[in-house]
């Protein structure tokens, strides 16, 4: 018989199980976005073994739908900031919480430019998810989506 406990979602434990993929990554962060739905940045730091070595999650300040590299660049460099504080971190996995979004062109260009700020930091930008939410104001825009710019990027 198994001492292993199974649950309905598999959560990494901190300092013990390795974040091999974004959905693992999700898993994290489904037990600290907030509800319901509203700005969030939310980073999961990882060490060079990939094990979880810190979670920051802080209120939307950043206007994400505005210039798409300033945007980009101005979340890099919050997420370098978070990751300067726990010396273990070498890389992370991003999510934004946005209020009436859906994936668009300029995710990539997003993408680029915090992923950029991260390297020349020494930090790995593994992946980044939004979260998109509609609030009273919009119909149907965001209504649960999830996607990922990485993939709309390409490699890199």
């Amino acid at each position: 018989m198994s001492t292993q406990s199974l649950t309905l979602v598999d959560v990494p434990r901190p300092y013990l199980d390795t974040i091999a993929s974004t959905a693992q990554a999700l898993s994290v962060f489904s037990l600290t976005v907030r509800r319901p739905f509203r700005r969030q940045h939310l980073v999961l730091l990882v060490d060079a073994s990939r094990h979880g070595v810190g979670l920051h999650s802080c209120d939307g300040f950043i206007n994400l739908r505005d210039d798409p590299t300033t945007a980009g660049r101005s979340l890099g460099h919050h997420v370098v900031s978070v990751a300067s504080t726990h010396p273990l971190a070498s890389g992370c996995y991003v999510m934004t919480v946005e209020p009436d979004s859906h994936a668009s062109p300029n995710d990539t260009q997003r993408w680029l430019a915090m992923a950029d700020v991260c390297d020349r930091a020494g930090i790995l930008l593994i992946d980044w998810c939004v979260r998109g939410f509609a609030t009273a104001g919009a119909r149907y825009a965001g209504q649960g989506t999830v996607w990922f710019p990485r993939h709309a990027a390409g490699p890199g």
